[in-house]
């Protein structure tokens, strides 16, 4: 029984900064693409920021969670910015208690995730 609704991400890149845009619920059952997603970010050189942003996901399954956590690693290692843009209060007051983002890099909105990112420099 299987009511998975899609799932898709679109990475926009300009000059040092990257845009991953998310869309649909995240389960176990999306964690393939989750993971090539990771693997296209990590494959972009020279990146100095990145946004993650989640204005049309749901759902976050504890399966997900894991592998949201090592995308974030990773970001910080290369080293790059990171913000986390359009997460629902419900799911923001989960990872944060959780331990899985920091509050100082969640933006509500793209606009102002970028606007933080040439005061970081």
């Amino acid at each position: 029984m299987d009511e998975q609704k899609s799932f898709n991400y679109v990475i926009s890149h300009k000059n040092d900064m990257l845009v991953v845009s998310f869309q649909g619920d995240m389960t176990s059952a999306i964690l393939p693409g989750l993971e090539a997603c990771r693997s296209e970010i990590l494959s972009k050189k020279e990146i100095r920021c990145v946004v993650l942003y989640f204005s049309e996901v749901g759902l976050i399954s504890s399966d997900a969670i894991p592998l949201i956590a090592q995308i974030q690693r990773e970001v910080r290692a290369k080293p790059a910015d990171l913000r986390l843009v359009g997460l629902k209060e419900n799911i923001r007051e989960r990872l944060v208690k959780m331990g899985v983002i920091r509050g100082m890099e969640i933006s509500e909105d793209l606009r102002t995730a970028l606007m933080s990112f040439a005061r970081a420099v």
